[in-house]
């Protein structure tokens, strides 16, 4: 369970550091797909509600992954 854990918290922090904290850098068509279908980011913030209940750090750290997307969300498309 603790390596799980442990992936779970580098692949967020490797998004981080790649994708969230780096604007200029074009984000995969994967993620994309929020752009177009914005009901989705309400259940990525509901799927990180129970995470966040599961463990402080990767709720925390998925949540800092939300907020530089929306960033990106508001900064891209207006």
């Amino acid at each position: 369970m603790d390596f799980i854990r442990y992936l779970l918290l580098g692949i967020l922090s490797a998004y981080l550091l790649i994708y969230g904290l780096r604007p200029s850098i074009p984000y995969p068509d994967s993620i994309l797909e929020l752009y177009e279908n914005t009901w989705l980011l309400l259940i990525i913030i509901i799927i990180n509600f129970y995470i966040y209940m599961w463990d402080t750090k990767i709720g925390l750290l998925m949540c800092l992954c939300i907020i530089s997307l929306i960033f990106d969300m508001i900064q891209f498309t207006h």
